[in-house]
């Protein structure tokens, strides 16, 4: 799979199940599975960890680490907790 196709699956579905975990990611996609040994598990988070981050460099989606566990939403939702906040203020 392409690089720039795997990145545009990843961002398709952070927009369409957001908010989303790498984890789920991965399960979504197909390359974890929940029987896969620790090396294949880590394999599959660190593949979309890297998509992410380019993703976030690009300020398509936003993320935060809750826990152990970094979770992932589309840009066009953050706006839409800013605008509310703001109109919340007033």
């Amino acid at each position: 799979m392409k690089e720039s196709h795997f990145k545009n699956k990843i961002l398709e579905l952070i927009e369409k199940e957001w908010p989303i975990s790498i984890t789920q990611i991965a399960l979504n996609l197909g390359i974890h599975h929940s029987g896969a040994n620790e090396n294949k598990r880590k394999a599959a988070v660190s593949k979309i960890v890297y998509h992410a981050n380019k993703l976030k460099k690009e300020g398509r989606i936003y993320g935060k680490k809750i826990g152990g566990s970094q979770v992932l939403w589309p840009t066009n939702i953050e706006k839409l907790r800013i605008l509310h906040e703001l109109l919340e203020g007033m």
